[in-house]
C-alpha cells in the first residue's frame, strides 16, 4: 500500500479514468474538458478498448500535448474491463470516472479539486446535466434532505460511476472491481459495493458532468432482454442493501424508482418497434421474475405522477395491447417535443 498523502502532507491527486470504444465523434470535447483543469494534481488515464475509428489518433495527440494524459490501448473486452484496467494503473488519492461521450463543466473543476483537498469524504457524488440531441438540457439533482441510503436506493444519480470522487484506498483495500458479465447496470453495482465500504460521503448539487443522451449510447442501444438480465443483478444487490439498511420510506422509494426504470425501458422499446412486436415483448417480459417482484412490491397509491398509476394498472392486469398503444403514443410525443 502506498504512502497516505494525508499523512505526508502532499496535495491530493485525482485520477480521471476514461474508457473509450470508437468514441471519435465526441472524444475531443471530453478530453478538452479534463485538460481545462490546469492543476498538476490530476492525471487522466484513457483506456482505448480496441477502437477501429480515429480514437487512437485523438488520444495520442492529446497525450503529446498534455503530459498529464496517459493512453492504454488493448483489445476490445468491454467497458467494465477497461475501467478495471484504469483502476489498476491509477495513482491518485481519488478516482473520477468519465465516459468518452460526456464532458466535465470546466467552471466546476475548482469545486471538485476542493472536495479532494479537504479529504473529508470517502465518496463525493455530484449532480449532472442531461444534454439531449435537440440541445435541451435538464439538471439531475438529489432530493432535499437526501441521505446516502435514500440516494442509493431511489435516485438515478447513483446508477452511474461517473461524476463521483472515490477514495482509491477504499477500492484497493476492498478489491472492488466492475463486473465484466454485465453490459449495463455495472456502474450502479460498483457504486453500491463502494458505498457499503465507505465511512463518509457528501452529496453535491453542483452539476459537474454533462451527460450526452444520443442514439449511440449503451443505454440507448442495448436490447431489452440484456437490460432486464443485468437489471436483475442490480435489483438483487439493492434488496440485499435494503435488508441491511432497512427504512420503510427508502423501501417505498426504491420500488417506485425501479418501476420507473422498467416503464422507461418499455417506453423506449415501444418507440422503435411495431405495436405487435411491442405487445409480444411485453407479454414475454411479464414472466421475468424481477419484473414480477417489482410489481408485487410497488404500492400504486404512492406512484406519481398520475400516469404512473395507469401504467401500473395496465401492467398488473396484463393489458399489453393497451399498454403498447399508451407507450407508443408517449414515445412519439416525447420525440416530437424533444
Amino acid at each position: 500500500m502506498g504512502v497516505d498523502s494525508r499523512a505526508s502532507g502532499k496535495a491530493a491527486r485525482i485520477s480521471v479514468i476514461i474508457p473509450v470504444f470508437n468514441g471519435g465523434r465526441y472524444l475531443q470535447d471530453c478530453l478538452d474538458s479534463v485538460s481545462a483543469c490546469r492543476s498538476p494534481e490530476i492525471e487522466c488515464i484513457i483506456v482505448n478498448d480496441g477502437s477501429t475509428d480515429n480514437t487512437e489518433e485523438i488520444c495520442r495527440k492529446q497525450c503529446g500535448d498534455d503530459g498529464r494524459f496517459r493512453l492504454i490501448s488493448k483489445v476490445n473486452t468491454g467497458v467494465s474491463d477497461s475501467r478495471n484496467r484504469g483502476l489498476a494503473e491509477a495513482s491518485g488519492d481519488y478516482v473520477f470516472f468519465l465516459d468518452a461521450d460526456d464532458c466535465i463543466d470546466a467552471s466546476l473543476w475548482p469545486e471538485v479539486l476542493s472536495f479532494a483537498e479537504q479529504r473529508a469524504n470517502d465518496m463525493v457524488a455530484f449532480g449532472y446535466v442531461d444534454l439531449f440531441v435537440s440541445g435541451k438540457t435538464k439538471k439531475e439533482l438529489f432530493p432535499d434532505g437526501c441521505d446516502l441510503r435514500l440516494a442509493l436506493l431511489s435516485t438515478t444519480l447513483m446508477n452511474t460511476c461517473w461524476g463521483k470522487l472515490f477514495r482509491r484506498e477504499i477500492i484497493t483495500r476492498n478489491s472492488l472491481t466492475f463486473r465484466r458479465d454485465l453490459k449495463t447496470c455495472e456502474d450502479a453495482v460498483f457504486v453500491l459495493d463502494f458505498a457499503q465500504n465507505t465511512g463518509s460521503y457528501a452529496l453535491s448539487d453542483s452539476c459537474v458532468v454533462i451527460y450526452r443522451l444520443h442514439p449511440g449510447g449503451v443505454m440507448q442501444s442495448t436490447g431489452i432482454d440484456a437490460k432486464l438480465s443485468d437489471f436483475a443483478s442490480l435489483f438483487d444487490r439493492r434488496c440485499e442493501y435494503l435488508l441491511a439498511n432497512y427504512d420503510a420510506g427508502a423501501r417505498e422509494a426504491m420500488y417506485r424508482q425501479f418501476f420507473s426504470v422498467i416503464t422507461d425501458l418499455y417506453r423506449k422499446y415501444a418507440g422503435v418497434n411495431s405495436i405487435s412486436e411491442v405487445r409480444k415483448k411485453f407479454r414475454e417480459c411479464s414472466f421475468d421474475p424481477t419484473v414480477a417482484s417489482i410489481l408485487a412490491g410497488v404500492r400504486p397509491r404512492y406512484l406519481k405522477p398520475v400516469h404512473k398509476k395507469l401504467e401500473f394498472t395496465l401492467l398488473s392486469r396484463r393489458r399489453f395491447f393497451c399498454l403498447s398503444l399508451f407507450f407508443k403514443m408517449q414515445a412519439l410525443f416525447a420525440k416530437r417535443v424533444g
